[in-house]
């Protein structure tokens, strides 16, 4: 089992609403790119701590595209919010919304192996 950590999406749907095109030739087509080689390197038995601006969506329904899309790739996620996660609801609404595919990290903590990933404010 390994662990790996990822932050910065910035996903906003297919196609997306706010392609990250706008800030370089080098990030075209970049949701393509993290999806392979995220399925080239995380197996279903790995963790992956999505470490914020997850989606530029402003409501969690407009981010549900992008974590469903997230949730289809392999291994366990857990999940942050980052200071452009305007979608981040209550823990009841996400998990509810989301079929309980993630473990979000908001003043909890989940466990890998002997691993802990604590979550707290400030």
């Amino acid at each position: 089992m390994n662990i790996y950590a990822i932050g910065d999406l910035h996903l906003s749907g297919d196609p997306p609403a706010k392609p990250m095109e706008i800030f370089g030739p080098h990030w075209q087509d970049h949701a393509a790119k993290v999806a392979a080689n995220w399925c080239q390197l995380v197996s279903p038995d790995d963790t992956v701590i999505i470490c914020g601006d997850t989606s530029w969506a402003m409501d969690l329904t407009g981010a549900l595209p992008d974590l469903n899309w997230i949730a289809a790739l392999p291994g366990r996620k857990i999940l942050l919010r980052g200071n452009h996660d305007y979608w981040w609801s209550s823990l009841k609404k996400m998990q509810t919304a989301t079929e309980n595919k993630f473990s979000f990290l908001q003043n909890n903590f989940y466990t890998c192996g002997s691993t802990a990933i604590c979550g707290s404010r400030g």
